[in-house]
């Protein structure tokens, strides 16, 4: 099983806009396939969560059999993986492009960071919420079974954003003297990442609740190495 995938600076390969399949033409093209498998797997877990999606309906929405799904994935687990992993590849790209380019001040290249991940989360927002959304696997089914009810698993789901590379950055900073003693990397890292995520879900949910440039600049305000930068 995949590891915590690591990004560090966060375009897409993209499914496309996660649209109803249904009236596709039947194709061979176990690419194909896959690609419509997993472009219907993440519609339905971004609208329903992962309990209210199983196999069959994701094989219906892709308008193949179950047995075909079942061809490439053993279980919605392992679609769900296959999603969040594609969202972790995406965001890396994306944001290895943006920082590529960074330069300025400290304060600028997290500005680059979190454009990058908010801008992506506005070009896919289905699985932006799917991998950093709070209805995901959690836990992980006996790998032997099709079994996709809510009995207890034996290992947490092991595919997820590693916050490393920013704690390193923070370890860093604090090194150098650039940022508060107080703060502990490792448990900046951790809280800032979630909370990100988190607002982000909760403002693609309604952009009402701020401007773009809102969000953008309260998350700045609010990194570990901006907050808890030291002060002359």
């Amino acid at each position: 099983m995949a590891g915590p995938t690591e990004v560090s600076s966060f375009e897409p390969r993209s499914l496309g806009p996660n649209k109803g399949l249904a009236g596709h033409k039947k194709t061979r093209d176990p690419s194909e396939v896959r690609r419509r498998l997993l472009a219907s797997a993440t519609q339905l877990f971004a609208e329903r969560g992962f309990d209210g999606v199983n196999s069959n309906q994701i094989a219906r929405s892709a308008a193949v059999g179950v047995g075909t799904f079942y061809n490439h994935f053993q279980d919605k687990f392992e679609v769900h993986q296959a999603v969040v992993l594609d969202a972790l590849e995406a965001l890396r790209h994306r944001i290895a492009h943006s920082v590529a380019g960074s330069g300025g001040t400290l304060e600028d290249q997290v500005r680059d960071l979190v454009t990058s991940i908010v801008g992506y989360a506005e070009t896919d927002p289905a699985r932006f919420r799917v991998a950093f959304g709070t209805a995901t696997a959690a836990i992980r089914a006996p790998r032997n079974s099709r079994d996709e009810s809510n009995k207890p698993g034996t290992a947490r789901a092991q595919v997820g954003y590693s916050t490393r590379v920013t704690e390193r950055r923070l370890a860093a900073l604090q090194a150098d003297g650039l940022l508060d003693s107080r703060l502990h990397p490792g448990v900046a890292a951790r809280a800032f990442v979630a909370m990100q995520n988190s607002v982000v879900c909760w403002w693609l949910e309604d952009k009402g609740r701020s401007t773009r440039e809102e969000l953008i600049e309260t998350l700045i305000c609010l990194h570990p190495a901006v907050a808890g930068a030291t002060r002359d």
